[in-house]
């Protein structure tokens, strides 16, 4: 008979044997071969990606490349530049600002044309073209820069291209719909404009851009008047890319359906922003700058 000293007195009382480090080597190993299986997918459809979006660019004659001086290839490069600035105050605000609801919405703007650049350049890399634009900017509009003939860029009639004018354009609820773009001056890369003397204020790349002497004083701005600096700045930096969109987003200007559905979709979303920076600085008893 066996002695029921020796029995444990509980059957859940059973020692369970502890696992050896070779135990846990063993079972861990499965899923590191699966993680780094999966990290090694990754890697091979970002190569490949790499691999499709070289071979295309190698051939830039292809049907779905545009001319060099097309309107497709042009708004790609210059609002790949506007844009570039606009994420640059939006990081101002966010490393300076101290307004939770100023900052959120240079979040907001940071990220959504930080993914519209890399769309762009994509596509110009595709295209076998330059992300700068090497001309004038926005001469694709039929602008110009300060050195073309024949052009008073102060005449709204030159901004009718194909019948389309966009001078009266209405460009959203922020009580800005009735900006006349027509008569933005079309300056080249922050060169005065023609026939303007030398003394005269510094010249933006482009309408709605800051001037580099606006970007040093922003940068150097601490505290709340930080907030009221950067919608200011972006409330006049989205209207004046407003004109850019408007004509790429026109099938009489662009044939590629995906240019003209990302600049429709950028102007309804900067069309939103200006309502909404409009009334952030009416709350804060600020007025918006006179588009340059």
């Amino acid at each position: 008979m066996t002695d029921s000293s020796e029995r444990p007195e509980n059957p859940d009382d059973t020692t369970t044997p502890v696992a050896t480090d070779d135990a846990v080597e063993t079972s861990s190993r499965p899923r590191i071969l699966l993680a780094l299986g999966g990290a090694a997918l990754l890697l091979f459809g970002v190569g490949l990606g790499l691999l499709i979006q070289a071979s295309l660019a190698d051939d830039p004659t292809g049907e779905d490349s545009p001319a060099a001086n097309s309107a497709a290839v042009g708004f790609a490069q210059d609002m790949t530049r506007h844009h570039e600035q606009g994420v640059e105050l939006a990081a101002i605000e966010l490393e300076h600002g101290t307004d939770p609801e100023v900052r959120s919405m240079a979040f907001d703007i940071l990220t959504a044309q930080s993914n519209e650049i890399g769309q762009m350049q994509s596509w110009l890399s595709r295209w076998g073209r330059p992300v700068t634009n090497p001309g004038a900017t926005m001469a694709w509009m039929g602008h110009g820069g300060s050195d073309t003939e024949g052009h008073d860029h102060s005449d709204p009639a030159d901004h009718t291209e194909g019948g389309h004018d966009h001078g009266s354009m209405d460009h959203g609820d922020g009580g800005h719909g009735d900006m006349d773009h027509g008569d933005m001056p079309m300056p080249t890369s922050g060169a005065p404009a023609s026939g303007a003397p030398e003394s005269d204020a510094e010249q933006p790349a482009m309408p709605g851009m800051a001037t580099s002497t606006e970007m040093e004083q922003f940068r150097a701005m601490r505290g709340p008047e930080v907030d009221i600096r950067f919608l200011q700045l972006m409330l006049r930096h989205h209207e004046g890319g407003l004109h850019m969109m408007e004509y790429a987003a026109d099938p009489a200007n662009v044939e590629q359906t995906y240019v003209r559905d990302l600049a429709s979709s950028m102007k309804r979303t900067q069309d939103k922003e200006i309502a909404i920076i409009t009334q952030m600085l009416a709350l804060r008893g600020a007025q918006p700058l006179p588009m340059n």
